[in-house]
């Protein structure tokens, strides 16, 4: 876990996370990159000269680099300090996923907007289309979380068989944090609340903390029970079929779901 990419908005939000992605590189001894994705701001460029498009786009990059100077000054001249690259793109998710697979990065590091509500608002568009198409892993960082050293992950699981790749992932990254994993899963068959803790009745390739059953009518009240009552850093996902779930992300069910709004929520996906 060595490189980190770290787009931003420059909004309140990506300052927030960017303290956090700084704090955790540290940690980790890694090197962030920062990036930007710039537009220009022309809705029909087919009476413009190309060379005035072209004069806008340097000037549009220069204030860019700019920007993210300012943004990154307080990690400048420190060794997890790495390139500031502005980019220009019409599709920023799509920008982003594109530098992460082109240049192998461990894990993209994102802010999150909105308030607690849909999963989708509280994400961001950006943020959700990144964690939909990257290569890598994504953590997105809350609007409000700060960082503490990271003791506790939880990982939601309903036991994949193609999950294998991403727990030793997780595994790995654990041990970096020398943080614990706890297994847990939802059982919303149940018509009381609690949680209970359980032992495992098959061999398992990982050695994980403990699994616990929530019982609870609600995935994302289930969830928050849980995250509170364990003082959970990170909530780990895996999402085992990209086009499966995206189109579940827009259906009724989804958008109930939400998550404890202080947690950062790290998404795994299946080889690609």
């Amino acid at each position: 876990m060595k490189k980190i990419l770290f787009p931003t908005d420059f909004s309140p939000a990506a300052a927030n996370a960017f303290r956090y992605a700084h704090a955790l590189a540290e940690l980790l001894e890694a090197r962030i990159d920062l990036i930007n994705v710039f537009h220009l701001p022309i809705g029909d460029a087919s009476n413009i000269p190309p060379e005035y498009i072209q004069k806008m786009l340097d000037e549009a990059e220069v204030d860019t680099q700019e920007k993210l100077k300012e943004f990154a000054q307080p990690c400048l001249g420190k060794p997890t300090c790495g390139e500031l690259q502005p980019i220009y793109g019409l599709f920023t998710a799509v920008e982003i996923t594109d530098v992460a697979r082109q240049n192998n990065y461990d894990l993209i590091v994102m802010g999150t907007k909105g308030e607690r509500g849909a999963l989708e608002k509280f994400l961001g568009s950006v943020t959700t289309d990144v964690m939909m198409k990257a290569s890598c892993p994504v953590l997105a960082i809350p609007a409000e979380a700060e960082f503490h050293p990271i003791a506790h992950i939880a990982y939601a699981t309903a036991f994949e068989p193609s999950d294998e790749h991403a727990v030793g992932n997780l595994m790995e990254l654990a041990g970096l944090l020398a943080a614990q994993v706890h297994f847990v899963n939802v059982n919303t068959q149940s018509g009381k609340h609690y949680i209970q803790d359980v032992e495992m009745e098959k061999d398992y390739p990982y050695n994980f903390t403990d699994f616990s059953v929530v019982h609870h009518s609600s995935i994302q009240d289930g969830l928050d029970e849980y995250l509170n009552e364990r003082k959970i850093d990170w909530l780990a996902l895996f999402i085992p079929h990209r086009r499966l779930w995206e189109r579940l992300f827009h259906s009724s069910f989804t958008k109930r779901m939400t998550f404890h709004t202080q947690v950062p929520l790290l998404i795994f996906h299946a080889n690609p």
